[in-house]
Order: C-alpha cells, then structure tokens, then sequence
C-alpha cells in the first residue's frame, strides 16, 4: 500500500491525502480502523431471531463473508496484513475489539441456550469461528479469477460457496456443545 496508490484510487494528489492522514502509518490506521468497523457494523446488522447458534452462523456466513467479498482490500489490511503498529493505535484498537465484542455477544446468545458446553469458554468458540471465516474469505478470494484473484481454486469454479460457508459454520458451532477435545 501506498500514499501515491491511495491517492490515485481516491482520484486525488499526493499532496491531499498526505494533507488528510500525515503520513503514509495514519492512512494505514484510517484504513484499518474503517475495516474493523465495516465488519462489526454487518455483523450487528445480521438479524436477532429464536434461534441463537444460526445467528452465530449468519455472523460469518453472512457479515464476515459479505466483507470480505465485498471489500477484499479491507479484509486483506484488518485480518491478513495487519501489523503491530497499526493494532497498537487506540483508536484501531478499539475498532478491532469491537468486532469481537459483536461475535461474542452472539456467541453468548448460543452459551445462554444451553448450546455450548461448559468446557468451552467464548474466547475459544470466537477464535475457532473467527478463524475458519478468515480461512473460508481467504480461500474464496484466491479462488477467483485473474484480475481479481489469483484463480488459485479452478475446481471450485462450480460451488455454491455461500453453501460452503452455511455447512463449514453450521459444523463448527454444532460442536460447540460437544466436550473440547483434550490433547
């Protein structure tokens, strides 16, 4: 990422953006920031029902992946790129906390039916789904074609990815109510 790649994109000089953010760390963190927050305000958005462990599944099926298909920059800058730098900023700090906040407020609704064993704490369940919807945006978006991917996934030219994402999810909170397994 550069100041003069943003500049261009954003359809102003150098000079602009360097105007607005400072320096190239204060774009990074803007950008960041904005990730974070996209992400959390989808997975606010995923509707409330009865039924707490298919909203915990709608969180990534839905908002992780409709951020990260949607804005794959932003994915790639807030999940894959990120450094320790741009984390150590209060207020992407604060923007990354909060979209675990919003996956873990779901993931209460699931423990508060009775969905998840007792074993099972919430920090493991949202790194456990955290992860396998970064791995799932990950692997969608190198399955696409060149220019907007590296079309690493050919055979999956045919799949129903967001049927993908339903299945994978549905498994992994499914065994949320299941003893972890001890190694």
């Amino acid at each position: 990422m550069s100041v003069r790649g943003a500049a261009e994109a954003a359809g102003h000089s150098v000079r602009a953006v360097y105007a607005l953010f400072g320096s190239r760390q204060a774009l990074m963190d803007a950008l960041a920031e904005r990730g974070y927050r996209s992400l959390t305000d989808r997975v606010r958005s995923v509707p409330v029902t009865d039924d707490p462990a298919t909203d915990l599944v709608a969180a990534g099926a839905i908002a992780f992946r409709d951020f990260a298909v949607s804005e794959p920059e932003s994915f790639r800058l807030t999940f894959e790129q990120v450094s320790a730098e741009v984390l150590a900023q209060q207020p992407v700090a604060r923007a990354a906390a909060d979209t675990y906040v919003a996956l873990r407020d779901r993931i209460r609704r699931v423990r508060d039916a009775g969905s998840i064993h007792p074993d099972r704490t919430d920090e493991a369940c949202a790194f456990a789904l955290h992860s396998l919807c970064q791995g799932l945006a990950a692997s969608e978006l190198s399955a696409r074609t060149p220019p907007d991917g590296p079309g690493f996934w050919p055979m999956a030219a045919d799949l129903d990815i967001a049927a993908v994402w339903w299945d994978a999810l549905s498994g992994l909170v499914g065994s949320f109510a299941t003893q972890p397994a001890v190694r």
